[in-house]
């Protein structure tokens, strides 16, 4: 990722920890995400990953992009997990989202170095994440990351 301290990024959002009272606004951007992942959350699972971030269940960690109007524009959902071949702890980064009202900045830039810093204090080795083949986002992820040789799999067992 290049050195870039939060200061020298200029956009209009604050980056803020999820909290009490943000949990519809939230779920509204969340539904989105979801919804162009093919997936479809009720308020009843959107409920426990909210609280899963609020009371750090599992380790989840969040945090929520905010414009100027106080309106939720994206948000990052991360994790530890043992990385088995080094030894060490690593971040999970398993949800990263931008309101299509922000895609054209630097925001997800700005949630996945929340993330690193965030990570790096906490002292995990890594971020990882998988995304879509999508053109645009591979452009942004291939300017702050590397990509790796590994596939995703999934066995649905429900």
């Amino acid at each position: 990722m290049q050195d870039r301290t939060m200061q020298e990024i200029r956009t209009n959002t604050s980056l803020v920890g999820p909290h009490a009272g943000m949990f519809d606004a939230w779920f509204a951007l969340y539904e989105r995400y979801a919804a162009e992942r093919g997936a479809r959350p009720d308020r009843r699972i959107g409920g426990m990953l909210w609280r899963w971030l609020l009371d750090g269940t599992y380790r989840v960690a969040g945090v929520i992009a905010v414009d100027n109007r106080k309106e939720i524009v994206g948000f990052a959902h991360f994790r530890p997990y043992p990385n088995t071949l080094n030894g060490t702890e690593a971040c999970w980064l398993d949800d990263l989202y931008v309101a299509e009202s922000h895609r054209d900045s630097d925001l997800a830039e700005r949630l996945v170095e929340h993330v690193c810093n965030t990570s790096r204090k906490r002292g995990w080795t890594e971020v990882n994440w998988v995304s879509v083949n999508e053109p645009a986002l591979r452009g942004i992820y291939d300017k702050i990351a590397t990509r790796t040789e590994l596939e995703t799999y999934r066995i649905e067992l429900a």
